[in-house]
This record gives structure tokens, C-alpha cells and sequence, in this order.
């Protein structure tokens, strides 16, 4: 895993001049102050870009390069970014120019390796981000996780299983069949008041129909159908009258279905001609569909970074990168779109397809069945025309759609149809006059009655069951793929919410060091339906969830803040390092001082970089982190140098050491006095007078240092009679009961004098051995609390 040795900014950002951070080889973690726009985020910038090649909140804002060179560079002067990782000459250099062009060169050709595995760790958490997470969707959520954790070609595998299914269900052939059994099984309806599915159940209609007639043969098979035929034929006075009623019968019921399918034709053909050509005329716009998956793919690679410089990633013309985000964007969604309109089309066009299939059938029955009619061979010969046009507007349809081209009617397909419509009507009624002149007798009317019903539920059955057969084809790879599909989600939100209770696991345990004994607890990760990933917690006992429902803004920086934490933990690579930058605005001082203790408890082999512009929070970080070796920096800005770096004294001692002889320590003497007296005072349970609010805290030091020595003189009277309590109620410090506001300078020698009497006052109830306070429970000189002393001087 990898920490930072050093990072050097010159011109870049707030750096005009070169800005150094040394972390040393221990790689210490470091905290740096500065006030607001001091320039302190051009640190986390300067680190953003020399890993990533972008900086995600300037990026946004269509800022990008341009806003990375320091407003007082030279034209020939780049912008420049080191970094120096732990390892052998695991460095590199990231520069821009004036023309804002980057180049980078590397200590070792492994660093590029080590910057791409950097890309993908947690290392960056500002206080915009924390809450960035929580208020997505939970779709996209899942899609985060899922990144995070690698699952990406799993997602697409998915996608890809889905999308296959999805085109099954609407292919032509599949949609036109499924519409074609609905219209066959209102026709068996209309004709035997029921669906008749299959043989089978059509043998057992038939000896319902003829049973009435008193017939020998029992219908049972096709061979006892045929005989049961014949016999019903032969009960009438003329068998070949009734053949003959019955034909001109079917015709009439043919002509008027045939009728019925031209119609559709017509109607169908005016809805695709309109909409598919008014698409068709935009062939050039519509052929760009065929860029979508292109346009998709490269989105992509421009959405996850993998491709940052301001070119275009597929030519590598000049183009800047966000401005080629945006308008691929938009080609997509209008691509998206004209897909629609195009998909609505196709829809049209299977209907269209489906209608004329359905008439061509019957016209080429027409022909087949009747063509030794006399009376009919007008439209028989029209049938045979219409069939041959239906056949080439079939071939047309397609072939323009493929195409996208637009759409003409072949020539005389329009007159087709419409003649042999007419003649159908026509027809239908010559038929049934035909058949009333054969002056059938009643039980003869009825025997063709029902022949008719037979044969044409019989070929309506014979129909039906095609289509169920190419139904059952496309069913069973729909039902394979959905059952692949929803094992495969089942695996997938198995493995993933094995992730997120590993996730969850941290995130919950951090969640309650922050905020123990609280209302808020399980706090953790649940996949929520197929789709989502959602926070859950228990409120007052209560599971519930989003998190905004109930939690207050703290409590959901607080969740953003331990989610990030722990996916650093979990899921970096390579980065063994955080930057928390500005992170903790809204966070009482009881939580920021949880979150240090936090990150001192989990992560006390990291390397961590605060930055803040709230010096109380710097004060209590020196306080707690110090001890563990973090060092400390300010930052401060002026017009014509820019950012400017100095060290930060980790304790107050160390600072009034540093300024002495340069500066005014006065106040600075009287913080460590104060520091040392609330905290010795606090161990031996020294009472003072109540002071309302903030009153209590800025007690003087003259108040501390008289009830300390009454207390002494009642539980150690020896001790109370120190010297040491003599000389600091004498000094400056103390005699001068305005001096907390308007305090008398301490200069020279005073100084070491005063330093020397509080060490006096330290060595009284410190233990040397072991640094810690004498307790109020104990003697003095036994028993000692666990709070370091070194920690009490870093006190503000």
C-alpha cells in the first residue's frame, strides 16, 4: 500500500511560488490550517490532478485546465505538480503549459501503473462530497457500489441478458402470432361460444355439433371426423346440395373476413406511410442511430476518466473534453429520442406486415377453393391480381424499413385492394342468394349450418395452432432468458449484499463510535428490491429508512463521512493515504473529537492530510493527534506571492519557544497557564463558582490558581504551601486582574522566569514517570489519570 513522501505545487492554483510538503520518510500524517481562501484546497487540488488528471469540482463547473495555472504565470512558465511516494524513485511530475497542454515524467515507468490503480481508490473526501452519495436514487447507488467494488462487467453481462429478452418479446414474428391467436379465438367465440385450443378439443365441439343429428359414427380422431362428415351429408334428401349450400356459405364468410382484412390493410398502410415517412425523411438523422452504441460507449469512457485531456478521444483532434461531454450527451438523448419514434414505427410496420399476411391468405383461398365457380370469376381473377400486389406491398414494407428509405405503394396496390374489397361485398351477396335458390329443406339448411361451423372452426383450429407452435418457440427462449436473467440478478444481489455487510459491518461500527448511546443505531447497507441500495437504521428502535427521513444534517455528514472511511478501508488498492478537507463544519465538538479518536482507534496505520479553515478544530487536532506524530502546518495568501506554507508548533510550549525574542508571547503564556490550571483543577475536582454559559470557560487564572490552593490546603496542606503559588500570584500573569483583556507585554528574561515557575507548577502534580495527572480519589503521589500530559500543553 502507498503513502506520500512529499508533494510540491509551483504556479499552479494559489501556488505562484514553489509550495513544498514534506511528510518526511515516516510519512506522517499532517493537519494544515488556513483561513478561508487562504488557498489550503490548492493542496487537495494540486494531489487531485496529478492522480486523477482532473479536479471533480472544478470539472463541473466547466473550469477544467484553464483554471489550474496561477493568474500571474509567465507565458514561459508551466504549472507544475511532484509527488513523491514511498518507495524507489516511485515520483513523478505533472506539468501544464501556457497553451495548456500536460506532460509527465515519472522517476520509474511503474508509476504510471501505481496512478491507474490510484484513479480507482477512495483518497479525496471534501465536505461537498459527504452527502453526495446519500441523495442518490437507489439505482444509482447500486450502480456506485457496484463500481466501487468491480461489478461493473457483471452489470453489462445483465444488461446484455435483459436487452435480449427485451428484443424476443418484440420481435414481429412473436407479436404478430400472439395477434393473430387473440383474433382466432374471438372468431371461435362468435362461432362455438368458446376458445378451442387444439385437435383434441375440436373432435369434442364436432360430436357436440352432430350429436344432435342422430348420426352412428362417434367423432373421436380425424379418420371418425371425415366419416361422421359424409354421414351428416348423406342424411339429407341431396347430398350434393348441401355440399354445394355449403361452399357458397364459406364464400360468403370469406368474402366478408377478406373484406374485413382489406379494411386493416388500408388503415394500417395510411398510419405507417404517414409516420414511417415523415422518419424516413430524416434518413440521414435516423442512419445516426447506428452511432448510438458508439456515442454510448464513448460517454463512458469520458464519464469514468479514463480518457481527461482536451482532445477528442477518438480522433485526438483538439476539443475541449467537457464541451465534447455535453454535446455527446445530447446526441444521445436525441438519438434516444428518434429510437422511439423509430421503435413506434417498427410497430406500425409488424402490424402492417401482419394485416396483409392475414388478407393474402384469404385471397389466395379465394383462388384455390373457388376458381371453378363460374359465377365468381370476376373475383377470383381479382383475388389472383390482389394476391400477387399483397405480396409485392409485403416485400416493399421491409425493404423500405431496412432501408430507411420512404415508403411507396407498389404500383396499383392501392386500386387492388379497393377493387377486390368491392367485389367481396359484392360476392358475399351473390353467394347467399346462390345458396337460398338451392331451396334446401330445413334439416338440410341446418346440416350445412353446421358443416360450415365445422370446417371453419376446423380451419380456424389448424391456424391457431401454428400459431401457438411459433408462440411456444419464442416463450421458451423469453421464459430461458428471464430464468437466466433472474438467477443471475439472485447471485449478483447475493454477492453484492455479501459487499455491503462487509461494508455495512464498518460503517456501523464507526457510525456508533461517533454517536454512542444515541437514537440512531444498525446502521447499515440493504439491497432494497431488485434494482436499489438504500441505508437502513433503527430510529428510537424503529427500522426505517432514507436516511434524510429522520437524521439530522450532522448525523448524515456523519454517515457520508464513515461510508467513505470505510470503502477506503475495504476497497483502496494501493492508497494507504486520505485528504479530509473541510469536513467537520457541521460537527459539535464532542464529534469532531469522536472522528479524531476514530481515526486514531481504525486507521492509526494510515496517512491522513486534514485541511481546515476553523482554528478550534485545529487547536483540539493538535491537542489529540499530536502525541501520535502528526505535524502541523498554516497557510496564508498575499497578492503577489500567493500561497505561503509555515510550520505549526504542535503545543503551545513549542510556540511560545518559537516566537520568543520575535514576537509578543504574553497571551500565549497566560493559554498555558490556563490550559495547565483547568486541567489540574478538572483531575483534583478543584470547586469554583458557577458561571452561566461561556462564562464558565474563560475562567481567569487568577480564580484557578486561589481555588486550587484552598483545595490544597484542605486535602494537602504541605503541598499548599509550595513557593511556586507565591511567585505566579506575583506575576504579571496574575496581579494584573485586567490583563486577560488588556494584558501587560512580558518581555525578556520575564519570560524564561514565568516558563520555569509553570514547569514548578507541572512538577507538583505530574507524575515525571509516566506524564499523568495526580487524580482527586488519590494521594498525589499515587494513583495518576491516563491523559497525557505532553496532550494538556497542546491545550488552547
Amino acid at each position: 500500500m502507498t503513502k506520500l513522501r512529499s508533494l510540491k505545487a509551483t504556479g499552479f492554483r494559489g501556488a505562484r511560488f514553489e509550495l513544498p510538503l514534506e511528510f518526511t520518510k515516516k510519512h506522517r500524517s499532517l493537519a494544515i490550517y488556513g483561513k478561508n481562501a487562504a488557498g489550503k484546497s490548492t493542496i487537495t487540488d494540486a494531489l487531485e490532478w496529478f492522480i486523477r488528471d482532473r479536479i471533480e469540482h472544478l470539472w463541473k463547473e466547466d473550469c477544467k485546465l484553464d483554471a489550474l495555472r496561477h493568474v500571474k504565470c509567465e507565458d514561459d512558465d508551466a504549472s507544475v505538480v511532484e509527488v513523491v511516494f514511498d518507495g524507489a524513485d516511485q515520483n513523478g511530475s505533472k506539468s501544464l503549459s501556457a497553451a495548456l497542454k500536460t506532460s509527465t515524467a515519472y522517476g520509474d515507468p511503474d508509476v504510471a501503473t501505481l496512478l491507474e490503480d490510484l484513479k480507482g481508490d477512495r483518497i479525496i473526501l471534501r465536505h461537498a462530497d459527504i452527502v453526495g452519495f446519500l441523495d442518490e436514487t437507489k439505482g444509482r447507488k447500486r450502480e456506485a457500489i457496484a463500481r466501487i467494488i468491480g461489478f461493473d462487467e457483471i452489470i453489462q453481462f445483465r444488461s446484455v441478458i435483459q436487452q435480449s429478452r427485451n428484443a424476443l418479446q418484440k420481435d414481429g414474428s412473436y407479436t404478430g402470432a400472439k395477434q393473430q391467436s387473440e383474433n382466432l379465438q374471438s372468431a371461435m367465440i362468435e362461432s362455438v361460444g368458446q376458445v378451442v385450443p387444439d385437435r383434441a378439443a375440436f373432435f369434442e365441439i364436432a360430436k357436440g355439433l352432430v350429436d344432435p343429428f342422430d348420426i352412428s359414427t362417434e367423432i373421436v380422431d380425424k379418420t371418425s371426423y371425415k366419416t361422421a362428415v359424409d354421414e351428416l351429408r348423406g342424411l339429407g334428401n341431396n347430398a350434393e346440395k348441401i355440399k354445394a349450400a355449403q361452399r357458397l356459405k364459406l364464400l360468403e364468410q370469406l368474402c366478408n373476413d377478406l373484406q374485413t382484412d382489406l379494411e386493416q390493410v388500408t388503415d394500417k398502410l395510411k398510419v405507417f406511410s404517414e409516420d414511417y415517412n415523415a422518419l424516413a425523411n430524416e434518413r440521414e438523422n435516423v442512419n445516426k442511430l447506428r452511432l448510438s452504441e458508439f456515442l454510448v460507449k464513448g460517454k463512458t469512457v469520458i464519464d469514468d476518466e479514463a480518457f481527461t485531456k482536451d482532445e477528442c478521444p477518438f480522433c485526438l483532434s483538439d476539443y475541449k473534453l467537457e464541451d465534447l461531454q455535453v454535446e455527446v450527451a445530447q446526441r444521445i438523448t436525441a438519438l434516444g429520442e428518434l429510437q422511439d419514434k423509430l421503435d413506434e414505427c417498427d410497430e406500425w410496420k409488424d402490424d402492417l406486415l401482419s394485416a396483409i399476411t392475414d388478407a393474402g391468405t384469404k385471397a389466395n383461398t379465394v383462388v384455390s377453393d373457388y376458381s371453378d365457380l363460374a359465377e365468381f370469376e370476376a373475383l377470383v381473377n381479382r383475388a389472383k391480381t390482389t394476391y400477387q400486389s399483397l405480396r409485392d406491398g409485403y416485400k416493399t414494407v421491409k425493404a423500405a424499413f431496412e432501408t430507411l428509405t420512404v415508403f411507396e405503394p407498389p404500383e396499383g396496390f392501392v386500386d387492388a385492394i379497393a377493387d377486390l374489397s368491392d367485389k367481396c361485398e359484392a360476392s358475399a351477396t351473390v353467394a347467399q342468394e346462390a345458396a337460398k335458390k338451392l331451396e334446401l329443406t330445413e334439416i338440410e339448411k341446418r346440416i350445412a349450418e353446421v358443416l360450415t361451423t365445422l370446417q371453419t372452426v376446423g380451419s380456424q383450429v389448424k391456424s391457431y395452432e401454428t400459431c401457438q407452435r411459433t408462440i411456444a418457440v419464442f416463450e421458451a427462449q423469453i421464459l430461458t432468458l428471464s430464468t437466466i436473467f433472474d438467477e443471475f440478478v439472485k447471485v449478483q444481489n447475493e454477492a453484492l449484499q455479501t459487499v455491503l455487510d462487509i461494508i455495512s459491518a464498518d460503517v456501523g461500527k464507526f457510525y456508533q463510535k461517533l454517536h454512542p448511546k444515541e437514537s440512531v443505531d444498525n446502521v447499515h447497507l440493504s439491497m432494497v428490491g431488485e434494482e436499489g441500495v438504500e441505508f437502513e437504521y433503527s430510529f428510537h428502535g424503529q427500522a426505517t429508512q432514507p436516511p434524510r427521513k429522520y437524521l439530522s444534517e450532522s448525523h448524515l455528514n456523519s454517515l457520508g463521512v464513515v461510508l467513505f472511511l470505510a470503502n477506503a478501508r475495504i476497497f483502496n488498492k494501493q492508497a494507504r493515504f486520505l485528504v479530509l478537507d473541510d469536513i467537520v463544519t457541521s460537527f459539535d465538538i464532542n464529534h469532531r473529537r469522536r472522528l479524531l479518536r476514530l481515526l486514531k482507534e481504525e486507521f492509526a496505520d494510515w496517512q491522513i492530510l486534514i485541511l481546515t479553515h476553523e482554528n478550534v478544530w485545529f487547536d483540539l487536532i493538535k491537542r489529540e493527534m499530536a502525541p501520535s506524530g502528526w505535524l502541523f502546518h498554516e497557510v496564508s495568501a498575499d497578492n503577489e506571492n500567493g500561497i505561503l506554507l509555515e510550520k505549526s508548533p504542535a503545543t503551545l510550549r513549542a510556540l511560545i519557544d518559537q516566537k520568543k525574542g520575535k514576537e509578543d508571547v504574553t497571551n500565549d503564556l497566560r493559554k498555558l497557564l490556563e490550559a495547565i490550571l483547568k486541567d489540574v483543577c478538572y483531575a483534583l475536582e478543584v470547586k469554583v463558582a458557577f458561571r452561566f454559559n461561556e462564562v464558565n470557560e474563560k475562567r481567569m487564572p487568577e480564580e484557578l490558581l486561589s481555588q486550587l490552593r484552598s483545595t490544597l490546603k484542605e486535602k494537602s496542606p504541605d503541598l499548599a504551601k509550595d513557593a511556586v503559588f507565591a511567585e505566579l500570584a506575583g506575576s504579571t500573569l496574575i496581579a494584573n486582574l485586567d490583563s486577560h483583556d488588556n494584558p501587560e507585554n512580558i518581555v525578556g528574561g520575564d519570560i524564561d522566569v514565568l516558563l520555569e515557575d509553570i514547569d514548578k507548577l507541572v512538577n507538583l502534580f505530574v507524575c515525571q514517570g509516566c506524564n499523568h495527572i495526580a487524580r482527586a480519589s488519590a494521594p498525589v503521589a499515587g494513583v495518576w489519570v491516563k491523559t497525557e500530559f505532553w496532550a494538556i500543553l497542546q491545550k488552547p
